[in-house]
């Protein structure tokens, strides 16, 4: 009998993953890198005490209970999502129809699997492009299956017929145009440029009650002139505290960056207007997804204070909250982790357990 529920594999592949996607190079992790956290040691999981070291040197706060990755996207995802279920519900152009009760960005057209709608009746390619034309607003196009980090997000800049269709085509199949958002004044002062949302996180325990998820809400911003609001466009992360105020901390995680929203944009005490209603809409959204236990949203708040849904996540990424905020779940972790340790691998229906080449050789090198 094993002594630990997730395999030696599966331990190496977290570590492998970390320090390929998460760790910056120069980032010396061996300081700890043989110690195991006794949380989960207790718990059956096998998790390398490196964990602590790096988080905790952007958080401040050490502990023995961060997640590794392999334990979260191996285990507790599967023990709270049904993967199987995940790429259906993510379709961004079913977004409307799954959540009528919130507001969206105004969709302009839409192509789901090659077939063009406007207003959910079937278009022709020629109608699309003419709809497009016609528009009076700025416009936003963007896939809308497999998509993450804002990757295909471009502004509209030409409306001639041509050069539509060409985008069009190389767009190809599932994608979007959007109106652009404008978003409520305060939040756009921060970077007039970018849609600047605030990423939470919802959780239904299993006595059915929905819990917002505290304190691992935060605000993203893009950098100058960008359109998107992550990091890679010269952006950065706040968290956002329980009574809707941003902290004045800005992260930048790949760097290893602390800087501060004051003295980088001017902005200070800042609040997300209305917040209550935001965290209130989201723990009702989550009631429309059966399927789903943990649910990351992105959201912003338009000029009359209403929330406007964005997007949502149902693997986020658990990596920049504990980078902010100390480990995931807080105080849900013990029951999260309970329900972890139930995950029968033989019948999962989680990832694809499939291990890159590189990695394979980062096992030989162990």
């Amino acid at each position: 009998m094993a002594k630990y529920i997730n395999s030696n594999q599966e331990y190496y592949w977290g570590d492998w993953y970390f320090k390929n996607h998460v760790m910056p190079a120069d980032f010396n992790y061996k300081t700890h890198k043989k110690e195991l956290s006794p949380y989960f040691e207790q718990r059956g999981f096998k998790v390398s005490m490196m964990f602590d070291d790096y988080f905790s040197s952007l958080s401040g706060i050490h502990s023995d209970r961060y997640l590794s990755m392999d334990v979260y996207y191996f285990y507790v995802i599967p023990a709270l999502n049904r993967h199987d279920f995940k790429d259906a519900y993510l379709d961004k152009n079913i977004y409307s129809e799954l959540f009528p009760q919130v507001k969206q960005p105004v969709a302009v057209i839409k192509n789901i699997h090659g077939h063009y709608y406007r207003n959910g009746e079937e278009i022709t390619l020629n109608q699309a492009v003419e709809a497009v034309c016609a528009a009076e607003h700025e416009l936003i196009i963007k896939p809308t299956v497999e998509t993450c980090n804002g990757e295909g997000v471009e502004q509209i800049d030409n409306r001639d017929p041509q050069k539509l269709s060409a985008l069009f085509s190389q767009y190809a199949l599932n994608f979007i145009v959007q109106e652009k958002v404008k978003q409520h004044p305060d939040l756009q002062r921060v970077n007039p440029t970018s849609l600047n949302s605030m990423r939470l996180y919802t959780y239904r325990r299993q006595d059915g009650s929905y819990e917002y998820l505290y304190p691992f809400a935060h605000m993203r911003f893009g950098g100058k002139g960008a359109i998107k609001d992550n990091v890679s466009q010269g952006g950065g992360t706040c968290l956002i505290l329980d009574d809707g105020k941003v902290d004045d901390r800005v992260y930048r995680f790949k760097n290893m960056e602390v800087s501060s929203l004051k003295r980088e944009t001017g902005v200070e005490n800042l609040v997300v207007p209305n917040y209550g209603k935001v965290i209130e809409t989201l723990l009702s959204l989550h009631r429309r997804l059966p399927y789903f236990d943990f649910v990351g949203w992105d959201v912003t708040v338009l000029p009359d204070g209403d929330p406007l849904l964005i997007e949502f996540n149902l693997v986020p990424s658990v990596e920049g909250p504990q980078m902010m905020a100390g480990p995931m779940f807080g105080p849900y972790l013990d029951e999260i982790i309970d329900r972890a340790r139930q995950v029968d691998c033989a019948r999962m229906q989680t990832f694809k357990k499939t291990f890159p080449k590189e990695m394979n050789f980062y096992l030989h090198m162990q």
